[in-house]
């Protein structure tokens, strides 16, 4: 196991409407994470829903596998303008953005074949509440997940674990899935990577509804 130093960024300002450059909104060794994340969540090749847009990776990644169709949940404003300008890319295809936090959004939004969550703590607030403690950001949106997928729908997201899964976070999955199923990735890792990550594996999640 290979590890870099990292550095420990805690959102201690808001960045819901932040301007961040593509460094900051993703690091090119997600890219793999991406490409399996992506891979799991479109087996089916229905309705997707994808929370966070970023740089438009992911999205490209599940396009790429040929859904149904492909929602993405989106709040940052610029963020947005840099989705109109990548959907030019997929005018013949069935994609719909809903411009707004998730929370706000999700529930009028029905239900999906897989969910893909790759999204960061907004600001000091959502930081201490849902990493501080916690297996993995994600965690707090593992029900809503559940409830927003089709029996036998797929959720995946960044896991933030080295090669395994602890056993709070499978207590925390089984609450709400039938069945989980693990992949490790292996990551190229420069020495000066941005992120708070600094293993050079990390553990892919596949949870059935």
């Amino acid at each position: 196991m290979r590890f870099v130093p990292g550095k420990l960024q805690i959102a201690l300002e808001d960045r819901t409407q932040k301007i961040l450059s593509d460094e900051e909104i993703m690091e090119e060794w997600q890219i793999p994470l991406m490409q399996a994340m992506a891979e799991v969540v479109t087996e089916s090749h229905g309705n997707i829903l994808e929370i966070g847009f970023g740089r438009g990776v992911s999205a490209t990644l599940i396009q790429e596998q040929k859904v149904l169709s492909h929602t993405i949940i989106e709040c940052n404003d610029s963020v947005v303008k840099k989705f109109l300008e990548w959907k030019e890319l997929f005018n013949d295809k069935k994609i719909n953005l809903v411009h707004g936090l998730w929370q706000d959004t999700i529930d009028d939004l029905g239900l999906f074949d897989g969910i893909f969550f790759h999204t960061y703590p907004l600001n000091e607030e959502e930081y201490m509440k849902n990493v501080h403690g916690k297996a993995t950001f994600a965690e707090h949106f593992f029900e809503t997940a559940a409830k927003h997928l089709r029996p036998g729908g797929v959720f995946t997201y960044f896991s933030n674990e080295i090669d395994s899964l602890s056993r709070g976070h499978q207590r925390a999955l089984f609450k709400h899935f039938s069945s989980v199923s693990l992949k490790v990735i292996n990551l190229k890792l420069p020495d000066d990577i941005n992120d708070t990550w600094w293993a050079d594996s990390m553990v892919i999640v596949k949870a059935v509804k």
